[in-house]
């Protein structure tokens, strides 16, 4: 028998009320199956790309007075791995166990599949039950564009839509509790530093009142004056300084190793620059331009009991002023959440596609049809042209029924 296209269309015609009737009974089934399939809504929300809560206010040494707080008590953020954003972050809570627990638990989704009186004397089972089902009509995802996917079925279109509200409003509380305890962190170690600060600002004062107690009132002179300044302007570098390899070290600012080590390098030697104009000598060759030498002791310590004096004043004054903002912050969080596409009726139903079923079915029960009468039609014909092969698998099948009786005689 030939395998032209002809004979395949002669077998579908020979076979035409065959077909017909297989593909009836079929679609038929199929038809009232998928009316009997209960029907799902979808609800598609969509959240822009979330951001870092910024920290606006005062600087010093090129750094916010938060990071500059953050510094001296040992940091007080968190840095993300390489190559992960916020949205990552904020998909990875979408999907976590606790969201999808308290949203199974604040909208009756266990009433809703009839799974608290079926599992009354369990309800952990019911609540993995619930979970599981959540998770088959739940998605959060992350697109390519930065965006925050989240889609959700169920039964009833508004259902679905209170369903993505509750998703939404955790989402929102969590990243607010999370933001209200690094807030709260950070004011108390802005906190504990202020009273480092004034501690030590009290402490200046004290060695100031001594030092005039043994050596009166001192009024600079132009020497003096110009010593005071040095040692002003060297400190106030020397924090910047020492910030900003903090700042390398710790992630918060870019910067290759090579710089870090520079900065290292700049620190360390305006550290020894200021310990040689505080002791009042000359040792080792450095030429400070400022005649060291030819200074009193007492004007040399009263230089540096100043200076002091006036860094201390001013850590003291920025860290107060970090401690208004930062109850500020406390008590005025904003939502970071910005909602695209907010959670609506959807207006038609998702599922079930009966078109598309209908379809699909079809042309897989045909092509099942077709390769079912082309198998047969070989058949047919092997055991017309290959009487001897077909004889083979006859007693090849007869060996094998006596197998069989033999072991039901013994």
């Amino acid at each position: 028998m030939s395998e032209s296209p002809n004979n395949m269309i002669y077998i579908l015609l020979k076979n035409r009320k065959f077909i017909a009737t297989v593909l009836a009974i079929v679609m038929g089934i199929t038809i009232a199956i998928t009316y009997i399939i209960p029907k799902g809504y979808t609800v598609t929300t969509v959240i822009l790309p979330p951001e870092e809560q910024a920290t606006p206010g005062l600087s010093l040494g090129g750094l916010s007075l938060g990071e500059f707080a953050g510094f001296f008590s040992g940091g007080m953020g968190y840095t993300l791995p390489l190559m992960t954003t916020l949205a990552d972050v904020y998909s990875e809570i979408l999907n976590s166990r606790t969201l999808i627990d308290q949203v199974i638990l604040t909208t009756g989704y266990i009433d809703s599949l009839n799974l608290a009186e079926r599992y009354e004397e369990n309800p952990d089972l019911a609540m993995f039950l619930a979970r599981k089902t959540f998770k088959k009509n739940y998605t959060a995802s992350v697109t390519s564009s930065g965006f925050l996917e989240i889609t959700i079925t169920s039964g009833k279109p508004l259902y679905s839509v209170e369903l993505s509200e509750r998703v939404v409003f955790l989402l929102d509380s969590i990243n607010t509790s999370v933001t209200l305890a690094r807030f709260t962190e950070s004011r108390e170690n802005t906190e504990n530093q202020l009273t480092i600060a004034k501690t030590g600002l009290e402490t200046t004062i004290a060695a100031m009142m001594r030092f005039e107690e043994e050596y009166g009132t001192i009024m600079p002179n132009e020497e003096v004056a110009q010593v005071m300044s040095v040692l002003a302007d060297m400190k106030g570098r020397y924090i910047e300084t020492t910030l900003m390899a903090s700042a390398v070290r710790n992630g918060i600012r870019s910067g290759t190793t090579s710089q870090l080590l520079e900065l290292d390098a700049t620190a360390e030697a305006l550290r020894q620059s200021i310990q040689l104009i505080e002791n009042g000598s000359s040792t080792g060759g450095i030429d400070m331009g400022i005649g060291l030498s030819n200074l009193p002791p007492a004007m040399i310590q009263y230089a540096r009991l100043q200076t002091d004096f006036e860094m201390q004043l001013m850590m003291s004054s920025a860290l107060e002023l970090q401690v208004a903002q930062a109850i500020i912050q406390e008590e005025n969080i904003v939502s970071s959440i910005r909602i695209l596409d907010p959670p609506r009726h959807p207006g038609w139903k998702s599922k079930p596609k009966r078109l598309y079923i209908w379809i699909e079915l079809f042309f897989v029960t045909f092509v099942i049809l077709v390769i079912f009468l082309y198998s047969r039609e070989r058949w047919h014909q092997l055991r017309l042209e290959n009487p001897e092969t077909w004889q083979k698998w006859n007693n090849l099948k007869q060996d094998i029924r006596n197998d069989f009786r033999r072991n039901k005689g013994k």
